[in-house]
């Protein structure tokens, strides 16, 4: 008898996130969406940027604007479970001075690894239509972000979207992949 599979999921900004905190004072140049390594590497090891500090923005655990980057909460999350994510900070200050949230930001470097399964659908302009892993490829990662594409996907375990879960981070989105 076979081992059961190992579930993954992708970890995204959920779309249910209507007004997320927009970033002042950052290149867009330098924190850019598909952030490569050397891009990474040129990264100050912590940025100060802005926010509105508006009651109405919502200061979610996933931002995806300029690029991707996590709180301070779901960084600890990621640390234990895997010691090679790399992290940059943005502090983060409002601009209204009601405001008394100081959040920061981590911007990660997470391993990258080819497991996009023959099965998977890819348009010509390198965008997923429908996403299938190859499980004898990841080996025992429980999170890392999908190479060869060019959309940003990051990847985790289900032992680690029950981490995620069990602390109820705001404006996450967890959608099961399928993996043969």
């Amino acid at each position: 008898m076979r081992g059961r599979k190992m579930e993954y999921y992708e970890l995204s900004q959920s779309k249910k996130v209507e007004n997320p905190i927009e970033l002042m004072g950052l290149d867009p140049n330098t924190y850019c969406y598909a952030m490569a390594k050397k891009d990474f590497e040129a990264l100050d090891k912590i940025k100060v940027a802005y926010f509105s500090g508006n009651e109405a923005e919502e200061v979610c655990d996933i931002l995806i604007n300029p690029t991707f980057m996590v709180s301070d909460r779901l960084k600890n999350l990621i640390a234990l479970y895997d010691k090679e994510t790399e992290f940059k900070g943005i502090q983060l200050f409002p601009t209204s001075e009601g405001s008394k949230q100081y959040p920061i930001y981590w911007v990660p470097s997470f391993p990258e690894i080819n497991c996009i399964h023959e099965r998977s659908k890819i348009y010509d302009n390198g965008m997923v239509s429908s996403l299938v892993l190859n499980e004898q490829r990841i080996g025992r990662r429980n999170i890392f972000r999908l190479s060869g594409l060019l959309e940003y996907k990051i990847v985790v375990s289900l032992p680690m979207v029950e981490s995620i879960l069990r602390r109820r981070l705001y404006g996450v989105e967890l959608i099961k992949l399928e993996v043969v």
